[in-house]
């Protein structure tokens, strides 16, 4: 994999974006995800990579019905799925945080950049790739002042990042400039346009601090206005209520547990998501982007 240098043609600036000046709003963001990541991302890495892609695939790879470990599991499966092979493909985990994402990519064939705005978590990832041996560069860096080179990525993948940088005015434009011309760029986000969802939310939803933003369809439409398409994949109507369960706790020599109700529900969901006007009431949101 070619090392980004900091001087090489792989990192040219933006033309006519200068460094943003203080942004008291994203500092705050900043301090709580270096935070987050000192106290916890460490976490995320078993000893060996064997393990750690067992524990991927129960976090990441495994519908919550079916007893993954994750609420948010059901339709980053899907994508992983519909993505397939990776191998040789120029990929950015993009708003990695830990860099489970970009790991896991990475020991299945890609070769993998990954940023975040936490350098704590960027540490991490990269920590972890050294460890298991990947040739994977994790760095700090701001959505709106990305360092690739333009044309650069085949694929830009993101679980639920979006509404950290759908507020900064740049970032869209960043991302589009790395893509390369047949680009992809894929994300998985919760959306806000259902009201019952979001009283919901009330009760399982901490940490102000953290820079969330309430996403919802016509912000996804402006953040993404520049991109030649877009299609959204919305997912979840009923079984967004699995945020109200448990997931269990992380334990590898534990066996799965199939969620038999769980799975009623989501069958329910998706007998009533053929009703098309209420897809529009949906949790979660599958972005497609080509440029």
């Amino acid at each position: 994999m070619p090392h980004l240098d900091a001087g090489s043609e792989a990192r040219l600036a933006m033309p006519g974006m200068s460094t943003a000046q203080a942004n008291p709003v994203k500092e705050a963001e900043l301090e709580w995800h270096d935070a987050w990541a000192r106290a916890y991302a460490r976490g995320d890495y078993p000893p060996t990579l064997t393990e750690f892609c067992e524990k991927f695939r129960r976090v990441e790879l495994t519908n919550f019905c079916d007893g993954g470990w994750n609420w948010w599991a059901d339709a980053r499966k899907e994508v992983l799925e519909k993505i397939g092979d990776v191998r040789g493909l120029r990929v950015l985990d993009y708003g990695c945080g830990s860099g489970t994402l970009g790991v896991y990519l990475s020991a299945s064939g890609a070769d993998v950049w990954g940023f975040d705005l936490s350098g704590e978590a960027a540490k991490v990832a990269s920590e972890a790739a050294r460890r298991y041996e990947l040739s994977v560069q994790f760095e700090q860096m701001d959505a709106e002042e990305l360092r690739y080179a333009s044309d650069f990525f085949d694929l830009v993948i993101g679980f639920g990042v979006l509404h950290h940088v759908i507020k900064y005015s740049c970032a869209s434009a960043h991302l589009l400039r790395v893509m390369k011309p047949s680009g992809r760029a894929i994300f998985v986000e919760s959306l806000w346009d259902n009201p019952a969802i979001n009283w919901v939310r009330r009760f399982t939803t901490t940490d102000a601090e953290a820079g969330d933003t309430a996403l919802t369809e016509q912000g996804i439409k402006e953040f993404c206005k520049g991109f030649g398409d877009l299609r959204l994949e919305k997912r979840h109507l009923l079984y967004m209520l699995k945020r109200l369960a448990k997931p269990p706790k992380r334990n590898l020599e534990e066996p799965l547990r199939r969620r038999p109700f769980w799975r009623l529900v989501k069958s329910l969901d998706e007998s009533l998501l053929r009703v098309p006007r209420l897809r529009r009431y949906c949790g979660e949101v599958i972005l497609y982007l080509k440029k």
